[in-house]
């Protein structure tokens, strides 16, 4: 698991696919705020099955990239890949209440 964090906008049977690796934290800023400006459809999902750790500063990217989507420009938010520690974190930080997790 690389210690950085990777995130690649990509296509899966035409729905929009975030591909998130690595550990997200404070570094990885600049990456979530260029992304909602690449993201150009309906609906997008964000997949954390190659996600280690999310800190705090992770969190609070996801929640700021998440609103500014739901939001700003009425995309509707989906997760999948969480794993149990990421789950729970995402439950009680209220991310949830932005994104809408599939299997």
């Amino acid at each position: 698991m690389s210690a950085t964090c990777s995130i690649t906008l990509t296509k899966e049977a035409q729905q929009e696919v975030v591909l998130l690796a690595g550990i997200i934290d404070m570094q990885a800023e600049t990456g979530f705020d260029e992304l909602a400006n690449r993201i150009a459809s309906q609906s997008v999902i964000f997949d954390f099955g190659s996600v280690g750790r999310i800190n705090s500063m992770g969190i609070a990217l996801l929640l700021r990239c998440f609103k500014r989507l739901s939001s700003e420009q009425q995309t509707i938010v989906l997760v999948r890949g969480l794993n149990q520690i990421n789950s729970m974190l995402f439950k009680m930080s209220g991310v949830f209440l932005l994104a809408k997790e599939v299997r």
